[in-house]
């Protein structure tokens, strides 16, 4: 193996590079045969939808397919009606494109693809076809001929060819997340939660999510995993993403014991080191040794179950978090072991799936969506107007482009250093393809020879186009040199003419960048606020009507993961650092939790939970506005009486257990710092068991 910059380049690498080299050569020797009218088309397709692994370039191209037959459609629709009005033209065709380009930033499934390029086909069809709108027809299905020619010889090829298969890549991810995932419990059970590692391990396991649940989504595109499979590896992650929180709860109940008058009573300090043998015993663990471990938790959990003092109430409450963490991690074991032996089915006793189960409902950003779309729409029409103010000829290219550009580079937070390498990239591959097309190709004769002049430099590219580092630099060269050197079947190496069908590309993404350097630039800590918001908007709702909990967890953790990497980029002292969303989301959860027992509460109780949850809508849709409110002392009283009014065991349903659960997390969530809850009327009672 070497590295190119800190990129490994190895076996899977190199033949990915030469199976991608030569499906292009196949899409381009088909279209030289069949005399296309862009040959190049059908080459850049090969590389543009491939992938390393098979499911992701299976639908990267089943939605390809399908936006360019859209996209087509679309263009053959608008350009012969309002060709003699190019400015409605132009407006028509920004409005499809930004309409296409804002849902494609919504949907964060492999789906997005399909409304990208049903956008911007519309645009490359279309203006090719403005000089000519008699024959758009014809434009739109050689386009759509190449683009399947491409397709079809990628897909055959990387099927064929060692395919290499979502399902071990996954596998070995997801071995990689538990082995972090126990590294962390272990912390957590021994009392450093706190520690800076730990905090680290929470933060990767959360970002590293984001890339497992984008791994599954490529699941129903590999043919090579069987559905009983992919059920149970989208049913882990379930629980794998339920453990971020769950982890986070059971760290804070230990260190809240650690900080208390005695500390952690002794039989809860061996029971949290039995536990994490337990959990250290990995996939060997003995089942009679966990039914021990429950039977104890059951003993500790009556025995303060009817105490009033604060101390006894963490002890309850983590009573609760041991028992729920020790289930999740028998089912993750459970999934494993399925996947690993390739057992059929899901197992029946997941005792915890209905609390996590439900769609991945992500992230979404409707206002930074928007920002983008405008962007890319003022970038379009600006490159429209400089076309058709100045009469250039072949102005099309640049505004062609310059859509394209301003799409892809305007979905990261700032895309101006992206779109600069772009930019450099273009300049590069421009003086590249001047050498091929004015030194190389004249002295050559024969499809053989081309391919042999052509695999240097696209093997090295192909190569470079299976790191994740390199990827969007080795794309980028590889789809301008397609560009620039416009094979076809009749070779041209006219100077003029080269510059002439050139310029415009380079002229986009100058004119791409500067439009995205003015509109569309993201600061970290206003992105990472952002995502903040959305998370106390989201816990307000919770408060106000109750939601699934799974579908929130899931949510919730999928913002953490994507807000990690932009705290890396803030100092320490912003407002972003300040913000404890691992505490947000245990709260929300807390609340979750509480609202999915309103119906099982007795009268008092229901109307204990009612104030509750209306103070707490009140404090988060407050932080919305000043981010950073701190909860208010008559929020604490209201979360101190609502436990009071619960603490009698004789008098409180089994709802009403949950509801004091939820209110002894949701005080340690929003108040970790106050002294210690202090009964005023109580009358001590044990638990009639």
């Amino acid at each position: 193996m070497i590295k190119v910059a800190g990129a490994p380049i190895g076996r899977d690498e190199l033949i990915f590079s030469l199976k991608t080299f030569f499906a292009s050569m196949l899409a381009l020797w088909i279209a030289f045969r069949f005399n296309f009218s862009k040959p190049s088309w059908a080459m850049a397709t090969v590389y543009i939808v491939s992938q390393p692994l098979s499911g992701a370039m299976t639908s990267k191209a089943f939605y390809r397919v399908g936006g360019t037959f859209i996209g087509a459609a679309v263009t053959v629709l608008l350009v012969p009606n309002l060709v003699n009005a190019p400015v409605l033209l132009c407006l028509a065709l920004a409005g499809w494109l930004g309409l296409c380009f804002f849902v494609s930033q919504l949907d964060r499934t492999p789906r997005s693809y399909f409304f990208l390029l049903a956008g911007y086909t519309a645009a490359i069809i279309g203006f090719v076809s403005v000089g000519n709108p008699g024959s758009t027809f014809d434009t739109a299905v050689l386009r759509v001929q190449e683009i399947i020619l491409g397709i079809v010889c990628a897909a055959v090829v990387n099927r064929v060819v060692f395919p290499r298969h979502v399902g071990p890549e996954l596998t070995a991810r997801i071995d990689g997340w538990l082995a972090d995932a126990e590294r962390w419990t272990l912390d957590v059970l021994s009392g450093h939660s706190a520690d800076t590692a730990s905090q680290a391990d929470a933060q990767k396991m959360a970002a590293d999510t984001v890339g497992l649940v984008a791994l599954i989504s490529y699941l129903p595109y590999d043919t090579s995993v069987p559905p009983h499979a992919r059920e149970q590896l989208t049913v882990l992650e379930q629980h794998m993403t339920a453990l971020v929180p769950l982890l986070s709860a059971v760290g804070d109940r230990i260190e809240a014991l650690q900080q208390s008058a005695g500390g952690i009573p002794l039989r809860m300090r061996s029971l949290l080191d039995r536990v994490s043998a337990w959990i250290d015993d990995g996939m060997e663990a003995e089942a009679e040794t966990a039914e021990r471990l429950r039977w104890e938790i059951c003993r500790i959990d009556r025995s303060v179950r009817g105490e009033a003092d604060w101390r006894s109430l963490l002890e309850f409450n983590l009573c609760l978090r041991l028992w729920d963490l020790m289930d999740m991690w028998e089912d993750c074991r459970v999934l494993r072991r399925a996947v690993a032996t390739g057992s059929d089915g899901i197992p029946g006793h997941l005792e915890t799936a209905a609390r996590i189960a439900g769609e991945p409902k992500l992230h979404r950003d409707y206002g930074a969506a928007a920002v983008s779309t405008f962007a890319a729409l003022v970038g379009m029409l600006t490159a429209c107007a400089f076309w058709i103010g100045t009469g250039w000829n072949d102005g099309w290219l640049a505004a062609q482009l310059t859509a394209i550009f301003c799409c892809i580079f305007s979905v990261t937070d700032n895309p101006v250093p992206i779109h600069k390498a772009h930019v450099w990239t273009m300049l590069a591959t421009f003086s590249v393809g001047a050498f091929y097309t004015f030194r190389i190709l004249p002295r050559i004769d024969g499809f053989p020879m081309l391919v042999m002049v052509m695999a240097p430099y696209f093997l090295v590219c192909g190569a470079l186009l299976a790191t994740n580092k390199w990827r969007p630099i080795a794309l980028d060269g590889i789809i301008n040199s397609c560009i620039f050197l416009n094979l076809e079947a009749a070779l041209n190496p006219d100077v003029d003419y080269y510059i002439n069908n050139n310029i415009g590309a380079l002229v986009a993404g100058f004119m791409g960048m500067a439009v995205i350097a003015v509109l569309r630039v993201f600061p970290a800590e206003k992105s990472a606020r952002r995502i903040l918001k959305a998370v106390w908007a989201d816990v307000a709702r919770l408060a106000d009507r109750g939601a699934e909990s799974g579908v929130f967890v899931r949510r919730m953790v999928d913002r953490l993961g994507l807000l990690v990497p932009r705290l890396a980029a803030l100092p320490e002292g912003s407002e972003a650092h300040a913000a404890d969303l691992l505490a947000d989301l245990r709260a929300g959860l807390n609340i979750a939790d509480a609202q999915r027992e309103q119906t099982g509460l007795s009268d008092n109780e229901a109307e204990t939970a009612g104030t509750l949850m209306a103070a707490l809508k009140a404090h988060f849709r407050a932080k919305l506005s000043n981010p950073r409110l701190q909860p208010s002392p008559s929020l604490l009283a209201e979360i101190d009486g609502a436990i009071e009014r619960l603490l009698d065991p004789a008098l409180r349903s089994g709802a009403g257990t949950t509801l004091l659960h939820a209110g002894i997390g949701l005080r340690r969530c929003l108040f970790p710092g106050e002294a210690p809850f202090q009964a005023t009327a109580w009358h001590n009672q044990n638990d009639p068991v």
